[in-house]
């Protein structure tokens, strides 16, 4: 039997983060848009890093929006304000990664976002989630998986470290001692 081998190593790199930022168009509806004060509405440009800094690990964790691997879902048709900004690339990659993997636009999860803010949910997830820890993961990988032989297709994101461990440095006597202590009580 006769063998054929495909390179499957070819893949695209850049830096994660380059030295110029880029120009960026979101949707957000027009209702939400009116309802902000002018100053909010020049601010709203600001917003995706802290949207990501308090929701990522939440977001990244939490149940997929769509239930569907093949689709991509995007808003609901209606009057939708355009927002043009300037955004780092690692923001748009993060924010990027975390909708593919919901199965999402990214239009969609910066919504899905500001609706959490909007409501509320950031404080409890704060005080719990991203309370001690680093703002974000080490890494992200973004999988999509398409199984031809058995009809299958999966979203998947994986992040590490996964647990995430406080910003204590446990190599230093004091927490080791501080660990055993603890342990045996």
């Amino acid at each position: 039997m006769e063998w054929i081998l495909l390179n499957s190593d070819h893949k695209i790199e850049s830096p994660l983060v380059e030295e110029t930022s880029r120009v960026v168009t979101l949707l957000v509806p027009e209702n939400y848009y009116d309802r902000l004060s002018p100053e909010n509405q020049l601010s709203l440009s600001k917003k995706l890093p802290y949207l990501l800094r308090r929701y990522g690990k939440f977001i990244s964790a939490t149940r997929r929006i769509n239930s569907k691997a093949g689709t991509t879902l995007y808003q609901d048709r209606g009057r939708m304000k355009r927002i043009n900004f300037r955004v780092s690339s690692g923001h748009w990659s993060i924010l990027g990664a975390f909708a593919h993997a919901h199965g999402v636009s990214r239009c969609y999860l910066f919504n899905f976002l500001l609706s959490l803010d909007v409501a509320g949910i950031g404080d409890s997830i704060v005080e719990t989630v991203n309370a001690g820890v680093p703002t974000f993961h080490e890494y992200y990988s973004y999988i999509w998986h398409l199984d031809l032989t058995h009809n299958r297709i999966n979203r998947q994101l994986k992040f590490s470290p996964n647990p995430i461990r406080t910003i204590y440095d446990t190599s230093f006597p004091w927490y080791q001692k501080f660990l055993t202590n603890h342990s045996t009580s």
